[in-house]
């Protein structure tokens, strides 16, 4: 009677452990499977490169726009990514005769909606 009992002991054991290892093995089956790339929810790579492309484009605007202003702060040699927009508001704070033109306000306006829309829908897909 011990010796049934016993190998029923060794043999559910068996069996359990081969279970778990085999639910271990599908489950790391499933993470190690390639994507087909684009996640569901997440925007393709061309939508991401669309988005790049408008920040690009309103980036310089903004240079363009801005180059009077940035003259006149000393920051010609810099660009938007580079330190012009801190540049442009440190001499604005420093110099109360500054001023900066509505082209350049409303360019820098546009640039700061477009960052937020990117910014709010690379969060949506993280």
């Amino acid at each position: 009677m011990k010796d049934i009992v016993m190998l029923l002991l060794v043999c559910s054991f068996g069996f359990s452990y081969a279970q778990t290892s085999s639910s271990n093995s599908a489950s790391s089956s499933v993470v190690a499977t390639p994507s087909s790339g684009v996640e569901p929810g997440l925007p393709s790579k061309e939508q991401q490169e669309a988005l790049k492309d408008k920040l690009a484009a309103q980036r310089d605007l903004v240079n363009s726009a801005c180059q009077d202003e940035a003259k006149t702060a000393g920051c010609a040699d810099k660009g938007v990514g580079r330190g012009l927009l801190k540049c442009i508001r440190e001499h604005k704070r420093a110099s109360k005769d500054f001023k900066i033109s509505e082209g350049c306000k409303a360019a820098m306006k546009s640039l700061r909606d477009e960052r937020r829309k990117y910014k709010k829908k690379k969060k949506e897909n993280i």
